[in-house]
């Protein structure tokens, strides 16, 4: 499972390094209350996105 996590991100760098940027600067920046509801959404929405398309428990 880590290694198709692990290879599905390395496959969208770009998405990767924007869910990373993300998730630190809302662990360690602490932005104003009305951008951190954006950024947290999208951060959600990235999970969701990377969940749908690397599908880890997807049965054969």
């Amino acid at each position: 499972m880590l290694k198709k996590l692990l290879a599905g991100l390395i496959d969208r760098p770009l998405f990767t390094s924007l869910f990373i940027a993300d998730f630190f600067v809302l662990v360690f920046h602490r932005p104003p209350f009305l951008f951190s509801i954006l950024m947290l959404g999208a951060l959600v929405a990235g999970s969701l996105y990377l969940g749908q398309k690397l599908a880890l428990f997807e049965e054969k």
